[in-house]
């Protein structure tokens, strides 16, 4: 299942399997973050204590086995695998059983049980039965030593039943009743809904005792306009199953809101089971208010279509137009390729907004140079949760939308490299993958990795360690990007939460105005200055003096050297002046602010905190950007300041100071791949905060958009201009380590 996502497979070119001896990684809440979000982060200690051990081997230049952690991967001290295991478990389970796959492997089912503290692991002597000695078969003389598995050692009353293991019993029984989706796929989540639309679901009942088998079922949604129920008895043979449609026309009057549809099982064993879904109504479409002058590029016309849908007046235009007359450009769904033309969108920078809908992953990687994953997620997390565009839009919403999505082919493309398996192409490098089998249920099928370069803020995000954003806002001078990924063109089926989200955008856009951008400053040490002028922001150096008001002035750590001018930082704070201190210590801070702040030397490896809001200085960060693999001592913020998480984070209450307390110069970049991965977060990090503060950064996306890629210079464009590290094969985190 990979929850604990440690790296296996290929290593130097030698097929290894869990057995090698190589530089693994404990990605524990890197793999649970795609499923459970932000909480991910609020790590264990026995996550903790594998961390500290797996960086002290990286800086010794070890190699080690998975088992020589302080904790095994298969430990049962990680409390935060079994939610995951259990929503595994469910959904495989009941889709196996249900497409009739005649036998399962629950591999791991040893994991599932915990063994309870005080268990009597003494050795046990045994009667020997003297009388029937010699018949055949074992006869112990005592129990020692025993392997400790659920199903080989103690009592059944010995384990605690973990939330996989119940998951496991619940679906693995002979006997199986359970919702499921409408009758013509019956994995289907639809669970998005308009009021006056009609709610198609299933009941499958499974028998695989040796025995037919009756079945009441009984079936309840609550509705705050009526209720409506049902009862049905069935008949199952051995080795069937029998289906119950359910349909419920929803009334044009009900209001939003999260409705449950429960049914209760009684089979004729006397065997009872339960089970319930939630459906959510969202409002009901308004008037789209879209006031600006819009100009649509879409050769596919998908785009144009949905726009004509929502009452959008646009005018169609070819890729060499002139859009001085526009405020407003769309690009539509597929609307470019990587060596096609498509129109000059440099006037962004004067004030001209751009929306680009869904582009297929060969357009984003190589023409506009984004690293990408063709992996369909059916699940995203709100990263500003109250931005504009997720007005309406809650995080129930933003999950197994309705239908396929088609910007991929439901089948994977791949070439069969021998002993390696299904390959395809990432960056340039040969990967292995896993097939993918249909897009249903997709709510974003290819991913952009968040850059750590220029001004880009994710609304949303996703996948492994939230690394990936399919909505993100992108500015540069007077306009704005909206780059969405997220599959609301072309669905087999409409679903609300894509025309809310597709509405929000037009509306978003149309009204959007910028805000004045503000030149940077830096002071400190010379490895911060070097790393800002690669993220794009062109810092210039601040020795002392008076400074302006609309500048940002970035501190880094040594620049105490500037004491003497404490009052020239003083009163430009007074002036609306932004700082951003990135790493500083107390003696740092004691010297150079107007203000008293405390911190505290203590261990940083993760913080927790929540979303922060669009006007926040902390927009589009999260716990993610400060989970830190290489664990050391910080100077932690811990009064003077809001702070979040642990004070990695900060906030000054009446100024506008945000404490960074991560540099992530101090990080690499490396061939540790431990710190890579935190100086690429921490990369992020520092840009995301400056954009916040009004720092203007450029990268070369708006000149890439309507330049071609030329082949015969054989351009890698996903190696310079958006990521500030080359990528490599370790880098790809669904890489396929097959058997």
């Amino acid at each position: 299942m990979g929850l604990d996502d440690v790296s296996r497979g290929w290593y130097k070119g030698q097929r290894e399997f869990g057995s090698a001896r190589v530089p693994w990684e404990f990605c524990l809440a890197e793999w649970n973050a795609q499923f459970l979000g932000d909480r991910a982060f609020q790590i264990s200690e026995p996550e903790k204590a594998n961390l500290r051990w797996e960086a002290r081997q990286f800086r010794a230049g070890n190699l080690w086995h998975r088992w020589d952690y302080p904790y095994e991967v298969g430990s049962t001290r990680f409390e935060e695998r079994y939610p995951v295991f259990a929503r595994y478990l469910t959904d495989n389970w009941r889709a196996f059983r249900t497409w009739e796959v005649s036998a399962l492997s629950p591999w791991e089912h040893g994991h599932f049980w915990k063994l309870r503290e005080g268990v009597d692991k003494r050795r046990r002597e045994l009667d020997v039965d003297w009388e029937n000695l010699q018949r055949p078969g074992f006869s112990p003389d005592y129990i020692d030593q025993r392997y400790e598995r659920m199903d080989l050692a103690y009592d059944v009353s010995d384990w605690i039943v973990t939330p996989a293991a119940a998951a496991l019993l619940r679906n693995n029984r002979p006997l199986l009743a359970c919702l499921a989706g409408k009758p013509f796929g019956f994995t289907s989540k639809d669970h998005n809904f308009y009021a006056g639309e009609t709610v198609e679901k299933q009941i499958v009942v499974i028998n695989n005792s040796r025995e037919m088998v009756t079945c009441d079922c009984a079936w309840l949604f609550g509705l705050s306009v009526g209720v409506t129920g049902g009862k049905k008895t069935v008949t199952v043979a051995a080795g069937r199953q029998e289906r119950i449609p359910l349909r419920f026309e929803l009334a044009p009057t009900l209001p939003p809101g999260t409705f449950d549809l429960v049914a209760d099982f009684r089979f004729s064993t006397g065997e009872t089971q339960a089970n319930s879904l939630s459906i959510n109504v969202l409002p009901l479409p308004t008037t789209l208010q879209v006031s600006a002058k819009v100009a649509l590029f879409d050769p596919q016309g998908e785009t144009g279509a949905l726009l004509n849908k929502l009452g959008v007046q646009s005018q169609a235009v070819e890729a060499g137009a002139d859009l001085s007359a526009y405020d407003v450009l769309v690009v539509g769904k597929s609307a470019l390729t990587v060596g096609g033309p498509a129109p000059d969108i440099r006037r962004v920078r004067e004030g001209l907004k751009v929306i680009v809908f869904e582009q297929t992953a060969d357009v984003l990687e190589q023409r506009l140079g984004f690293r990408v994953q063709e992996y369909g997620l059916r699940q995203v997390f709100a990263r500003v949760p109250d931005h504009p565009c997720l007005n309406g839009i809650s995080a129930e919403h933003l999950h197994d939308w309705r239908g396929e999505a088609t910007i991929l082919p439901p089948r994977l493309k791949y070439e069969m490299r021998p002993r390696y398996g299904p390959t395809v192409q990432w960056c340039d490098i040969p990967v292995t993958r896993l097939w993918r089998c249909g897009n249903r249920g997709n709510v974003a099928s290819v991913l952009i990795e968040k850059p750590a370069r220029g001004d880009f803020l994710p609304i949303l995000d996703g996948g492994y360690s939230l690394q990936y954003s399919p909505l993100m806002e992108y500015r540069e001078g007077k306009g704005m990007v909206i780059l969405c990924q997220m599959d609301v063109t072309g669905r087999t089926e409409s679903d609300p939460a894509a025309q809310t989200l597709l509405g929000n955008i037009l509306e978003y856009v149309s009204a959007w105005r910028p805000s004045s951008r503000r030149e940077v400053l830096y002071a400190g040490e010379p490895a911060g200055s070097v790393h800002l002028q690669a993220a794009g922001f062109r810092p210039g150096h601040y020795t002392g003096g008076n400074l302006r008001a609309g500048q940002v002035l970035v501190l880094g750590p040594g620049s105490k050297a500037l004491a003497p001018h404490g009052d020239a930082i003083r009163t430009f704070l007074m002036a609306n002046g932004r700082l951003l201190a990135v790493g500083l210590t107390q003696e740092d801070a004691d010297a150079l602010l107007p203000f008293k702040v405390s911190m505290k030397q203590a261990e940083h490896i993760n913080a927790y905190f929540d979303a922060p809001g669009a006007n926040s200085p902390l927009a589009g960060v999260g716990p993610a950007d400060v989970h830190n693999r290489d664990p050391r001592e910080l100077p932690l913020v811990s009064g003077g300041a809001e702070v979040f998480g642990n004070g990695v984070l900060a906030q000054a209450p009446r100024a506008n100071v945000v404490f960074c307390q991560l540099a992530p110069w101090q990080f690499g970049p490396s061939t540790q791949s431990n710190l890579k991965r935190t100086y690429r977060r921490t990369s992020f990090l520092v840009s995301r905060l400056l954009a916040n503060l009004g720092a203007a950064g450029s990268t070369p996306l708006l000149d890439r958009f309507h330049q071609p890629l030329d082949e015969a210079k054989s351009e890698k464009r996903w190696q310079d201009g958006l990521y500030l590290d080359q990528p490599e094969e370790w880098d790809d985190p669904y890489r396929f380590f097959r058997w």
